[in-house]
């Protein structure tokens, strides 16, 4: 008996499905209000490390279904022609050209939708392409020069996340004050995959197959958008290949429902790479003034911190934006700000934003004090597991303070993400205009461990990913228009930037499990920015650190 199936000893095929076993007949059980849970001591399963992933060798030979990959009898396939620039609406539009082209079937103009339907992928691109639009496009829009001083001025609605003692006082007591500015731009998801949406409809039922993070969700919008009752409407969510809060609004699933209905067809939309740039939602560009009091000795008595976060969602920007530290005096608020670009869900919402300008402010006030930044980081933390993750990080990492070697620098920062406590320690080389991460060392408590080997892998790719966001990553915008939507011109990290990275779990196992997805990516930037500081010797309170070398 394995993975809900019976089969025989001698021949793996002949068996049979617990499901169909009790095919038919109502299976009643009382669960008792508090049920039992297996000790740790007791595991077989959680706790162990398995490298044998069932759907292995189906990634690995291109057998995985995805969006994209899904045919129906008689689909269609849809592209959709895309405003210009952010903000724009079609004044007047002439298909005539598209209509004539060989394999095109309909262009489809409704509510602000304009889409080329074909036999084949290419016929509609290619239809898409000689369609004529009219466009209005809202001139005067911000660029990403303007976002600094756009982010303060339209900061509005502060949000208070900490508040306590008394910050007056707290700055009279302090022997230094350091106040800092730190600035992060707007970057990509930049998922492998782009997104693609097939939509099919069988009367008043709708089936949707869709890569996306939420299906619930995507079943509640479309109900809703159709006037259904959510049980007429089935979404499929097939392989996603990569998300990373970017394929958690769906909206092309959308578009191919409507079209789908418009035309009595199944039909297919799939984004180019540019698109699932430009009509992606980007982590929220971030300005966040530090201010600090702090005694000779190091002691933080005063902390005040302004983050202005880009877009609607505040709650984005709310992620991390306490500070650990023990200041006694404290105050922290977050604002929306106003966004040119649609900001969303991206690694970790605002937790890495945030923790950047304190973590990197820390090592500003250790410099300061002539104290070592973990000696600094310790002399301020009273929470076990903070201490705990950032002595364990500096060990597996061989902390011997910031100047490691001829050349080089190291850099330390904590963090802690939906309760998850996490510490990297880095060292980095630079030469001329390029830094190169050598090595990372971390520590993460994110309670029980339930696969080491699957928890190992996120935070190495989590690190990997905040490495770009420190490094490189930053998109551009101008008028409206997206200036680097290709991975032509968007540098993500490539397998050459990966270092060396060793992962330290040191939760408690009777804690139970916070996640090992995001955490990693919180505090890396950080602890680049500081290396580079101490190689360097030139603080970078602004990403990305490559165009400020």
């Amino acid at each position: 008996a394995r993975d809900g199936r019976g089969e025989t000893k001698s021949d793996a095929s002949r068996g049979v499905d617990y499901a169909e076993l009790v095919r038919g007949d109502a299976v009643e059980r009382e669960i008792a209000e508090r049920p039992p849970v297996t000790p740790p001591s007791q595991w077989t399963v959680m706790g162990q490390t398995h490298r044998r992933r069932l759907d292995g060798i189906d990634r690995v030979t291109g057998r995985s279904k995805y969006s994209q990959d899904i045919q129906l009898d008689e689909m269609l396939f849809a592209t959709v022609v895309r405003p210009p620039a952010y903000g724009a609406r079609a004044r007047s539009v002439s298909a005539t050209a598209a209509e004539a082209l060989p394999g095109v079937v309909s262009v489809v103009q409704e509510d602000g939708l304009i889409a080329v339907l074909a036999e084949d992928d290419e016929a509609a691109a290619l239809g898409a392409r000689v369609v004529q639009v009219d466009w209005d496009v809202p001139q005067g829009q911000p660029s990403r020069w303007d976002m600094p001083t756009l982010l303060v001025e339209s900061g509005a609605e502060p949000h208070p996340m900490h508040e306590e003692g008394d910050l007056d006082a707290g700055f009279r007591q302090a022997d230094h004050v350091l106040e800092s500015t730190y600035y992060l731009p707007y970057i990509a998801p930049a998922p492998m995959e782009p997104r693609a949406a097939v939509a099919a409809w069988e009367g008043d039922r709708l089936t949707v197959w869709a890569g996306t993070q939420r299906p619930f969700g995507l079943r509640q919008e479309l109900a809703s958008l159709f006037g259904l009752d959510e049980s007429a409407v089935h979404v499929i969510a097939p392989e996603i290949g990569g998300g990373f809060g970017a394929k958690s609004p769906y909206a092309l699933a959308h578009d191919a429902a409507r079209l789908a209905r418009v035309v009595g067809r199944p039909v297919r939309i799939a984004f180019t790479r540019a698109e699932e740039t430009m009509w992606s939602n980007f982590r929220p560009a971030a300005l966040i003034q530090v201010k600090s009091g702090f005694t000779s000795d190091g002691r933080l008595v005063a902390w005040q911190s302004d983050a202005y976060h880009s877009g609607e969602r505040v709650m984005i920007g709310r992620r991390g934006a306490e500070t650990p530290y023990d200041a006694g005096n404290v105050r922290s608020l977050v604002y929306r700000s106003e966004s040119p670009l649609p900001s969303g869900s991206y690694r970790s919402l605002g937790a890495a934003v945030n923790h950047f300008a304190r973590e990197v402010h820390m090592d500003e006030i250790a410099e300061a004090v002539g104290k070592d930044p973990v000696e600094l980081r310790l002399h301020n933390l009273s929470e076990p597991r903070f201490r705990r993750v950032l002595e364990q990080a500096a060990e597996e990492f061989g902390w011997n303070g910031p100047h490691p070697s001829e050349g080089r620098g190291a850099g330390i920062a904590l963090g802690i993400d939906v309760g998850s406590y996490v510490a990297t320690a880095v060292e980095v080389s630079v030469k001329e205009r390029e830094v190169r991460v050598h090595r990372v060392g971390a520590a993460l408590d994110c309670g029980q461990v339930v696969n080491p080997e699957g928890a190992r892998n996120q935070m190495e790719g989590s690190i990997v990913m905040g490495i770009g966001g420190a490094l490189f990553e930053a998109s551009d915008f101008q008028d409206g228009r997206l200036l680097n939507a290709t991975f032509a011109r968007y540098r993500v990290p490539r397998i050459t930037d990966a270092p060396r990275i060793d992962v330290r779990f040191v939760g408690d196992e009777d804690t139970p499990s916070t996640g090992a997805g995001e955490p990693g990516i919180v505090p890396i930037a950080a602890s680049i920015s500081n290396a580079v500081f101490a190689a360097t010797g030139q603080r970078h309170r602004e990403l990305p650190i490559q165009r400020h070398l």
